[in-house]
């Protein structure tokens, strides 16, 4: 038994001296002293240095998703709001393309909402689509290029009804719905985004419960999993279909998992689970061949999905905050989140700049496939922390770019206010602030630093 016990204790010392020996010769990088152009050597010939949003959070008149449901039942949104004209850009958009020009930016991501285009199942609306054939008319009129999402959290009404994420033909319909898009579309889009933050949408509606449907069951956690993998899948398939020189990726949610203590074994275990199964598992699918899925507390899946294999051509990284993560036995997947030790923004996360270059260094070393920073922002509804924020996080991607990683874009989030989901319209993200009164956009201090940054 000593010699058992000697053994389990050279095992758990092992595990911990690579954890420490892995996380602190990382080469690091003085974040405190960011110079004032961080991009001016560093761009490559066709770096894409733009803006995003999402239908959803600022078209307005969205009724036919799960999400206008949603907002509908007292509680789930903070203080009662509704998504309702958002920041009515279905009604600016000629104005909200002349401030994207505005900016200096030269690329737009932008998504599509489903349930517009397909408000009732097999029935598409001419009308919707003609608006956003017209909006990438007007990009590419600007010289701006638009990279589209096909699903940006939205599901359709009719979708959802059936079990949503989890329903047996998510997959089939969502790649119907990527052929018409690809079909009417892809004649000017080359850039595809199928999925936005598939990680975030199970998370916060199958294990918190606190967006749609609204449940907590790692049974169905999963499931939403394995559907959102299959219909990725199927969506790629279905554009190239369509468009055989489509570049297609989506966007995972990133966040940089450390120990609350660098010396408990157990908060570097609950560090590695959080960051296996959020941060990798769908990439890692997708490189695999395989719908993959092992985190404590859920049901574990591992299954043959050939058609994964090469359906993507770039990888997305949607960056906002590090969070310190202890060991806790009685929560999902034995982890417990804490915020990061630095500045904090409005939303409660840790502004931490070297967390992007961090990861960046980690999705190329793991995938070696052309990335994207498909989202990176901070709500700041004083416009004191923008600037700083940009300009310290542009400096993270130069210096990922010379160090050899192939970042071949940066999409701040985001254009304009937009109605952030379960918090409403309280955070503030945009470079341009809105007035939910006037509808009136007005430049950010933010939005001076982006276009003095912009690529010339």
């Amino acid at each position: 038994m000593r010699r058992v016990g000697a053994v389990a204790a050279l095992a758990v010392g092992a595990y911990l001296a690579t954890c420490l020996v892995f996380h602190w010769s990382e080469p690091r990088v003085d974040f405190g002293d960011v110079p004032e152009n961080p991009l001016s050597e560093s761009l490559p010939p066709g770096f894409l240095w733009g803006v995003a949003t999402a239908a959803h959070q600022i078209e307005g008149g969205n009724v036919w998703n799960d999400w206008a449901r949603f907002e509908a039942e007292p509680g789930n949104i903070r203080n009662g709001e509704r998504s309702g004209r958002a920041s009515d850009h279905w009604n600016r958009k000629a104005e909200d393309v002349a401030l994207i020009g505005a900016l200096g930016a030269n690329a737009y991501r932008f998504s599509i909402e489903w349930s517009r285009v397909e408000p009732i199942e097999g029935e598409g609306s001419e009308e919707a689509w003609a608006w956003y054939e017209d909006l990438v008319s007007r990009l590419r009129a600007a010289g701006v290029t638009p990279m589209v999402t096909l699903l940006h959290f939205t599901l359709p009404a009719w979708l959802a009804d059936r079990g949503g994420l989890t329903a047996d033909d998510f997959p089939e319909a969502f790649a119907r719905f990527a052929a018409e898009a690809g079909r009417r579309l892809g004649a000017e889009v080359d850039l595809w985004c199928t999925l936005n933050e598939p990680n975030v949408q199970m998370y916060q509606g199958y294990v918190e419960g606190i967006w749609p449907p609204g449940v907590r069951d790692p049974a169905q956690a999963a499931e939403a999993f394995a559907g959102t993998v299959r219909a990725h899948a199927a969506a790629a398939e279905a554009l190239r279909a369509e468009d055989p020189g489509a570049r297609i990726g989506l966007a995972v949610n990133n966040i940089v998992f450390d120990p609350a203590s660098r010396w408990s074994l157990l908060d570097w275990i609950a560090a590695d689970q959080a960051d296996a199964g959020f941060n990798w598992a769908h990439y890692d699918s997708i490189a695999a061949g395989r719908v993959r899925f092992d985190l404590a507390g859920f049901p574990s899946i591992d299954e043959p999905l050939e058609a994964l294999l090469g359906s993507a051509d770039w990888v997305g990284i949607n960056y906002y905050r590090r969070n310190m993560v202890r060991f806790d036995p009685g929560a999902p997947g034995l982890v417990e989140l804490r915020p990061g030790p630095g500045t904090l923004s409005d939303s409660g996360i840790e502004i931490y700049p070297e967390g992007l270059l961090r990861l960046l260094r980690r999705i190329w070393k793991r995938y070696e496939l052309p990335v994207y920073v498909t989202e990176n922002g901070v709500a700041d509804a004083t416009d004191g922390l923008r600037a700083d924020f940009l300009r310290s996080h542009a400096y993270a991607v130069a210096r990922a770019l010379d160090e050899g990683i192939p970042v071949h874009g940066y999409f701040h989030w985001s254009l304009i206010d937009n109605f952030e989901w379960s918090e409403g319209f309280e955070p503030r993200f945009g470079l341009y602030r809105v007035d939910y009164e006037s509808l009136e956009r007005s430049p950010t201090r933010g939005a001076e630093e982006f276009r003095r940054l912009a690529p010339k």
